[in-house]
């Protein structure tokens, strides 16, 4: 820092006036042209790209490119004023050493970015759940993945933490399955629960029919029969089909009479009547 300012100060007092004016403007000027240039590369790269790389790599590209050509220019500047740059380099190197220990966990979140990128558990728009927070993810950068979550919150969650924790990427398939369970009265016909689920699933327009419906028998419990029904339908359509298959359970269900049993407590009151012999 005090060979800068002394630099700057023998520049100042040194040069000519319009000479100084004239080596600022043609530094300036380059400086310009080197950011430009990069980032005309970086846009016509990412262009190429598209489509034949992941989205994620395709802005790791980009960044590369963008830092280098920051490298540059500012290499460019010291080199114009005189200033020896390696000296500068080897205190940035030393510092580097210092903030690494510093920032440990920024730096297991850097390499863990390589490794998600490496094994793309996810893609930009696909909604992943990480320690109980779910969403949309919106990028995947060196130390973070970006969230939006269905409440429409940004969530930043940094790469290590995605690594160490267990990951359940939503929609890395085509298609889901609906599990539903609940009881159904011990009075009740299993099979005539099953043949109306059935019908229910056919008419529901969110429901596949291949891989079929399923249909069966978990538990005998204390209040009722437990039932599982289980639906597949595409990854989109996870609460269209929720929803609309769950409101027509019920209805069906009213409809036909069959009862869906919940704990009951019965209270008996009995008035005794006390003797007192005296």
């Amino acid at each position: 820092m005090i060979e800068l300012d002394a630099t700057i100060k023998k520049m100042i007092s040194e040069s000519d006036p319009a000479e100084l004016l004239l080596k600022l403007a043609g530094m300036v000027f380059t400086v310009l042209f080197i950011i430009v240039v990069f980032n005309l590369s970086q846009y016509f790269l990412g262009k190429f790209l598209k489509g034949k790389i992941t989205p994620e790599r395709n802005l790791m590209v980009k960044k590369v490119i963008r830092y280098t050509g920051f490298v540059l220019a500012v290499l460019f500047v010291f080199k114009s004023m005189g200033i020896d740059a390696s000296a500068l380099l080897g205190a940035a190197g030393i510092a580097g050493i210092v903030l690494g220990f510093a920032a440990q966990a920024s730096v297991s979140s850097f390499i863990a970015g390589f490794f998600l990128l490496s094994e793309k558990p996810f893609s930009v728009g696909d909604t992943i759940r990480v320690e109980g927070i779910s969403g949309v993810v919106l990028s995947v950068d060196l130390l973070s993945v970006k969230l939006r979550t269905y409440d429409n919150l940004f969530v930043r969650i940094p790469n290590e933490t995605i690594i160490k924790s267990n990951l359940v990427t939503v929609t890395r398939f085509p298609i889901r399955r609906l599990d539903l369970a609940f009881d159904i009265a011990y009075r009740e016909d299993p099979e005539r629960v099953r043949k109306i689920l059935l019908e229910i699933a056919a008419s529901n327009p969110y429901c596949l029919e291949n891989p079929a419906p399923f249909f069966g028998i978990d538990t005998f419990g204390a209040s009722g029969i437990g039932v599982l029904f289980n639906t597949w339908f595409e990854k989109n359509n996870f609460w269209n089909l929720k929803n609309s298959i769950l409101i027509e359970i019920r209805k069906s269900f009213e409809e036909a009479g069959i009862e869906i049993p919940y704990q009951k407590i019965d209270i008996n009151i009995s008035n005794a009547k006390e003797d007192t012999y005296g």
